[in-house]
């Protein structure tokens, strides 16, 4: 009769499992686990505590009751550990979502990305996600939030940088540079404040040392289109017949 019973049975004074309580704990756990995927909690949930509460009360030794202030502990113990697990799920969305338009930095496959949030999702497993430019990574992934002022002031100077960087040395400046010198001097004309303090000063000189000698190379052609006009207007007014009075 002991053998056929669910949970177990006391023989002897002793509690021990029938085989049919094995298979039922092995089942419960298995259930458990389909359903918190992720979690590892070792397999047990609050109907699977309750189930173990229950069998160890009505298979107690009657002899040496267990004292029932015991059974109230655990469960409160159990249930404070679920209310703290589900407040951590909650706050964990909560970051999550108040990332929704705010600049990231993600490091994700040695690679780093940046930009704005658009949104936040999850799955079925409750893994968060953020969009960004058009493409979902996880909230772990994350790096760093950073201001977005000061986002778009780094991302001018590095264009600013690139720029420069691509200016041929002082000895090789010609006029055929003159484009690319007005476009790099616009660029940093246009920042403000706050983003030329991110520029180097020994970028800010080289720029100044290049555009100085693409005037240097330019003065002189004005000034040799000066004197041929000079020289024209002279030859002229000597040609010129003189008109008798």
């Amino acid at each position: 009769m002991a053998e056929n019973m669910l949970v177990g049975a006391v023989t002897n004074g002793e509690y021990k499992k029938t085989e049919a309580s094995k298979q039922t704990t092995k089942s419960d756990q298995t259930t458990s686990t389909s359903k918190t995927a992720g979690k590892q909690d070792g397999g047990y949930n609050q109907e699977m505590f309750l189930k173990l509460l229950v069998a160890e009360m009505q298979y107690q030794d009657p002899m040496e009751p267990s004292d029932n202030s015991q059974y109230v502990a655990q469960l409160a113990s159990f249930t404070q550990i679920e209310a703290i697990q589900s407040v951590q799920d909650d706050m964990h969305s909560i970051q999550a979502q108040s990332l929704v338009g705010k600049t990231v930095v993600i490091n994700s496959d040695h690679e780093e990305i940046r930009g704005k949030v658009d949104y936040v999702t999850s799955d079925d497993e409750g893994t968060m996600y953020v969009s960004v430019n058009d493409k979902q990574y996880k909230v772990s992934e994350i790096d760093s939030v950073v201001d977005t002022d000061y986002y778009n002031a780094v991302t001018i100077v590095e264009t600013f940088n690139t720029m420069v960087a691509k200016l041929p040395i002082l000895e090789n400046v010609t006029i055929k540079d003159e484009n690319d010198i007005t476009n790099a001097l616009n660029v940093f004309n246009s920042m403000d404040t706050y983003t030329r303090g991110f520029v180097k000063e020994d970028v800010v000189k080289h720029l100044e040392t290049i555009a100085n000698r693409l005037n240097e190379l330019k003065n002189p052609k004005k000034e040799t289109d000066n004197k041929d006009e000079t020289s024209s207007t002279e030859d002229t007014l000597e040609t010129a017949p003189v008109q008798e009075i």
